[in-house]
């Protein structure tokens, strides 16, 4: 056997002290790491601690625990946003396992085990994708029991009623606990859509669900991935994390929301007793008027009860009969008097429309007259300056107005007389013109000629001086 030289151990040894596990990649797979990216924008909701003894006298931590949801909804945890976005991002439901990755480190239990940590029945029916009028209920129930029961009422026409309102006070709080912890949604919550409705109904009728079934289905669901929805299940997230070892001290966290306790108690009775009383829709009573041709309006019964005597029923309805007609009668006359008004002013703005028109088209008449005197150029055809139609509107026709109408400025003209008289003022015009230049130029000569005589005084003015000097 040969043995190895003394530098190959060196490097056998340097490489067992060197080698380190290679940590996983945080995402199983390049779609989680794509889902990521959307996921990690959106926001989470933690979910709400039920206070149960706060509810003890409506026995509803009863009714919780015939579906072994009393200590799931006691859980209260503080949530880790950034893990919420990595548990949705790896997060795979497949049969009955439960797969997911987060910090690194790999999830994989049963159903069954996720239920026991969230301290859950794995047993019961699946009413995740069904509805109040599409479940299979047990013998002798139908959709209307089951209105009936959440409601308190036999009307069949609650059954397709979503105002949660509507429902009992039981009820309204039991869609409140499925609204914020089995199907937390965001936004209002005034109405019950969908799955909800029904499990109210199991949960008052005592009908097993399989929660940890729909919890998870609803957590691999593309609802929750959709635009404008939040990552839900924050503080079950946070519980499930610290029972499977994970250490989360090096995380930051986030407070969860109000507990549901006694205030929501009383902001739920406060708005019950502010609403008002829904009135049933008045039953008509027959009585005298309700023979045909009576004019009694429609929704008042004219006997006001069958206790009274048949007399004073009678005078009440003529009485009440004659004041409805006076009541008429006056609104007649006031839309009566409406109209006539309106039809005067109506009137009035027609044959002002009319005279305006009229006026328009004797101004282009005396436009067109310019023109023609002084042989001036057309308007031009634009679309924006159209002539006038020969005829106005259909307006009836003005009354004669008291003042005689403005006489025009040029009436009648004859193109021969207007070419005469044109060329009488150009000659009139030469005229003037002739003797204007007559007269400039007869006074230019008599300044030449003072001119002159100025010169020749001068000049004799100086000859005088020199021959005195001599």
């Amino acid at each position: 056997m040969s043995k190895r030289s003394r530098t190959e151990k060196g490097k056998s040894a340097a490489q067992t002290s060197s080698f380190t596990p290679k940590p996983k990649r945080p995402f199983i797979n390049d779609l989680a790491e794509n889902r990521f990216i959307l996921l990690s924008k959106k926001s989470v909701i933690s979910g709400r601690c039920v206070i149960l003894k706060d509810f003890e006298h409506l026995q509803i931590p009863q009714i919780l625990r015939r579906n072994s949801l009393d200590q799931f909804m006691a859980i209260r945890e503080q949530i880790y946003p950034s893990l919420v976005h990595y548990f949705y991002a790896n997060f795979i439901f497949e049969g009955s396992r439960v797969k997911s990755r987060v910090l690194g480190k790999d999830i994989d239990i049963s159903l069954s085990q996720f239920a026991d940590i969230l301290h859950l029945s794995s047993g019961g029916v699946d009413v995740y994708t069904y509805d109040l009028h599409d479940f299979e209920y047990p013998d002798g129930e139908s959709a209307l029991t089951a209105s009936s029961l959440i409601h308190g009422s036999d009307n069949p026409g609650l059954v397709k009623n979503e105002e949660v309102n509507k429902f009992t006070f039981t009820a309204q709080i039991l869609a409140k606990f499925v609204f914020y912890n089995i199907l937390p949604k965001s936004g209002e919550y005034s109405h019950a859509r969908g799955p909800v409705p029904l499990i109210v109904y199991c949960l008052l009728k005592g009908i097993k669900i399989n929660f940890p079934h729909f919890i998870a289905s609803h957590m691999a669901s593309d609802q929750i991935r959709m635009p404008g929805r939040h990552l839900p299940y924050g503080m079950l997230i946070s519980y499930l994390l610290k029972h499977l070892g994970f250490v989360l001290s090096s995380e930051t966290p986030s407070e969860p929301s109000v507990n549901l306790d006694c205030t929501l108690l009383k902001r739920m009775q406060a708005q019950i007793r502010r609403a008002p009383p829904e009135q049933p829709p008045p039953v008509p009573v027959p009585g005298p008027s309700s023979a045909p041709g009576s004019s009694s309006a429609p929704g008042i019964s004219s006997v006001p009860g069958p206790s009274m005597s048949s007399d004073f029923q009678a005078f009440i309805s003529s009485e009440i009969r004659s004041q409805i007609q006076e009541h008429q009668s006056w609104i007649e006359q006031q839309i009566t008097g409406f109209r006539a008004d309106m039809d005067s002013r109506f009137q009035v703005i027609r044959n002002d429309m009319s005279y305006f028109a009229d006026s328009m088209r004797f101004m282009d008449s005396q436009f067109e007259a310019l023109f023609a005197k002084y042989n001036m150029l057309g308007r031009d055809p634009t679309s924006f300056a159209r002539p006038l139609p020969s005829s106005g509107p259909p307006f009836p026709v003005r009354a004669p107005p008291t003042s005689p109408p403005p006489q025009p400025g040029v009436a009648g003209i004859d193109p021969e007389e207007a070419a005469s008289s044109s060329s009488d003022e150009d000659d009139d015009g030469d005229e003037q013109m002739a003797e204007a230049e007559a007269n400039e130029s007869s006074s230019e000569e008599d300044d030449d000629e003072e001119d002159d005589a100025e010169e020749s005084e001068a000049e004799e003015s100086s000859s005088e001086d020199e021959g005195g000097a001599q």
